[in-house]
């Protein structure tokens, strides 16, 4: 034992420089923590309560049979001009609170639609922010009228 002894310090000292300068990390990698803790975490999740939670996305081909529903072309009016779904009506994707006034209560069911999607999912997620809860993003303007069943105005 007493011949170790004067080894023991500089054992020490060697192990606290090579972590120091990059040699074995005294604790694991955040990436190698990471996945447990997600997996941890999943697994004791307490899921939100409906009044925090998103609602469900809408069938664009549901909501169109409702008797109230109304078709938000979020595209210019260019664009609408050169055809849209009938009956829709024409409010560019940036103006949400108009998109708002239009739509009036929360829970009217709306279908929304652009020239592929992309502004009408801009637009469906500024309005789900502002507590509407019926919304369907039917694409662009040919698919909104396929999966619903209307005709494009020209």
């Amino acid at each position: 034992m007493t011949r170790l002894w004067p080894v023991a310090p500089g054992l020490l000292a060697l192990t606290v420089l090579s972590a120091c300068q990059g040699g074995a990390p005294a604790s694991p990698p955040a990436a190698t923590v990471a996945p447990s803790v997600a997996a941890t975490a999943s697994a004791t999740t307490v899921p939100p309560s409906p009044a925090s939670a998103a609602p469900a996305p809408a069938d664009a081909a549901t909501l169109a049979r409702e008797p109230d529903v109304l078709f938000l072309d979020v595209r210019t009016p260019g664009e609408f001009a050169g055809g849209h779904v009938e009956g829709a009506l024409n409010i560019p994707v940036g103006e949400t609170a108009r998109m708002a006034e239009a739509i009036g209560r929360k829970d009217r069911p709306v279908v929304l639609y652009c020239a592929v999607g992309g502004r009408s999912a801009q637009a469906m997620a500024a309005l789900r922010a502002q507590g509407f809860t019926r919304l369907a993003n039917g694409g662009g303007v040919d698919a909104a009228a396929a999966k619903t069943g209307r005709p494009i105005v020209r």
